[in-house]
């Protein structure tokens, strides 16, 4: 799981269509932008944020920086949640915000745990679950302020839990 980071363009209500995409087409000369859902670009590192930022500073715009996680088609989303902490891109890619989210792992720490019951206390609380294929571990989108409760809820059934991102 390696993280993306976005800017998000602000650009001035007076210009003419053009204008926009007179940016992006030299951002996109200037690097890579992997997706892209209106005005928030997606780019693979840290140092291509700083370039698309500097390009956008020549046009005065100002820009938002994020990180975020690209999920993959093994997480399951939460209908009632996912929205809250993540967006879906015209081109169907699901992105979850690491400054609201988190993601943690739960697995069973002997033979007294009990992961099925930690899990389906725990899965209420998530934004996205997926099984880690590393590990075997269940992986768990939450919100950033929950993880001391998903925490505890793993140490209720003598499950672990960690964080990962």
């Amino acid at each position: 799981m390696q993280p993306l980071y976005s800017v998000e363009l602000h650009l001035p209500d007076d210009k003419l269509p053009g204008y926009y995409a007179q940016i992006v087409k030299g951002i996109a000369n200037t690097v890579t932008v992997v997706d892209r859902d209106k005005t928030l670009l997606f780019v693979k590192s840290a140092a291509d944020a700083d370039a698309v930022e500097t390009f956008a500073e020549r046009y005065r715009v100002e820009c938002d920086r994020g990180i975020w996680l690209q999920l993959d088609g093994a997480w399951k989303l939460s209908d009632r949640l996912f929205t809250d902490y993540g967006l879906q891109t015209r081109f169907g890619n699901h992105y979850l915000d690491l400054a609201l989210a988190a993601i943690v792992a739960i697995s069973a720490e002997g033979p007294e745990s009990d992961l099925p019951s930690a899990l389906l206390q725990a899965e209420e609380h998530a934004i996205a679950a997926a099984q880690s294929q590393e590990d075997g571990q269940q992986l768990l989108a939450v919100d950033r302020h929950q993880i001391e409760l998903i925490q505890g809820i793993a140490r209720a059934y003598k499950c672990k839990c960690h964080s990962v991102l």
